[in-house]
């Protein structure tokens, strides 16, 4: 079949994925900061406090692996209706608030919890099921769709919190996404145990098994071990980018802009690599694409606080940030066998939300310490080189046995 062949035999399942995760976790990244300058200002929370907001990913250590296992098993759409379901409860927790933080806590940690049955771990299984040569330019269609609509919808929130208050504005999110999410159900195709023809010769080994084999693979730890220092930066582009562009002289109406930017940065990026993993050394294009923020910290931490300088760096962490979506997915689907996709991409998506778990502490105390975020962008700055270049040590070949 031809590279755009299989796209077209596939619109449905690459529909369904698109929507589902367009309207997930990647989405309330860019949303969470818009509320956050808001949330501030009415409840006196501080910027040191506001930054523990990322430990709350250490919950999500524990639910990640029962996700991504289940949905081996089960497949994609009984995991997805649970948290199609669930979300939106949480937005309206949101709404409901009246000034704890320990409150906000709770219910930032249940979306991420019930967010991750809807989450590209999940999603993402439609696209290694069904792709095999196009399967970075439909992982790039798939994650681009959450930043194709911030684009429009975090200026629109920023203006409808303006306007109407944040409670009105987490309700309105909640029914978008509810109506979005239940449309990716309906269009998810029944699950089917898409094994390789060596593998479907074999019983299936235990959980234990599969595990064993996974945590005994090189690939898995120089994949671990490169995406722990590279996103150690996450909370950077989730609650905190808003308050981080406001200290370099922006409005709030200013920073959502820049948002935007900086999700078109994500789509360029996603497209860029998506065509480059179909075409290109793997290891290669993934050193590049997880080296670009680099640059991007690293002048925002400087004293080069012009617009023009503050969007170019925010343009190049998108570029990143939207690489990133595509090779968690790819670099699992490259070198792991279908049977254990998503139980192996459970525990790749742990390691991120521990980097961002670690990330979120860093950022209070050189808060606390300094009342700047410069010292974190400096450090950031060298983790993420250093983890970059840990995936030049992945095997460059694309005809070798995969894990499984």
């Amino acid at each position: 079949m031809s590279y755009l062949g299989e796209l077209r035999r596939n619109v449905r399942p690459l529909a369904a994925a698109s929507l589902g995760v367009g309207t997930s976790l990647p989405l309330f990244a860019y949303t969470n900061s818009v509320f956050s300058p808001f949330l501030l200002r009415e409840f006196g929370w501080t910027r040191a406090q506001f930054a523990l907001v990322g430990l709350t990913m250490l919950a999500t250590l524990f639910i990640l692996p029962f996700v991504g296992r289940f949905t081996d098993l089960l497949g994609v759409r009984r995991m997805a209706i649970v948290g199609t379901l669930l979300v939106p409860l949480c937005f309206a927790g949101f709404a409901a608030m009246a000034g704890s933080f320990a409150v906000y806590l709770v219910i930032a940690t249940g979306l991420l919890m019930v967010g991750a049955f809807t989450s590209p771990l999940t999603y993402s299984r439609l696209i290694a099921e069904n792709f095999q040569h196009a399967q970075g330019l439909a992982l790039t269609i798939m994650n681009c769709t959450p930043a194709v609509l911030a684009i429009a919808l975090v200026p629109l929130l920023n203006r409808g919190i303006e306007t109407h208050g944040w409670r009105a504005a987490y309700l309105g999110l909640a029914g978008f996404v509810l109506v979005c999410g239940l449309a990716a159900v309906a269009l998810t195709p029944a699950h089917r145990s898409a094994v390789s023809a060596r593998s479907s010769a074999t019983p299936r080994p235990a959980a234990r098994g599969d595990y064993a084999l996974i945590l005994r693979s090189r690939a898995f730890w120089v994949i671990f071990g490169g995406m722990f220092l590279c996103l150690i930066q996450t909370p950077l582009h989730a609650a905190q980018m808003n308050l981080m562009l406001m200290e370099n002289g922006l409005t709030t109406q200013g920073a959502a802009n820049v948002v935007a930017v900086y999700a078109l940065g994500t789509i360029i990026g996603r497209i860029a690599c998506g065509l480059a993993l179909d075409r290109f050394s793997t290891p290669v294009v993934t050193a590049v694409s997880m080296g670009l923020p680099a640059l991007g910290y690293f002048l925002l931490g400087t004293q080069m606080d012009a617009a023009v300088v503050v969007t170019a760096s925010m343009f190049l962490v998108g570029i990143s940030v939207g690489a990133e979506s595509d090779l968690l997915s790819f670099l699992v689907a490259r070198y792991f066998d279908i049977r254990i996709y998503s139980t192996t991409l459970g525990l790749i998506f742990t390691c991120s939300f521990l980097a961002s778990a670690t990330g979120a502490p860093a950022i209070s105390l050189v808060l606390r310490l300094t009342d700047s975020y410069a010292p974190f962008l400096f450090l950031v700055t060298g983790t993420i080189l250093a983890g970059s270049l840990l995936f030049t040590l992945l095997p460059g070949g694309r005809d070798g046995e995969k894990v499984g």
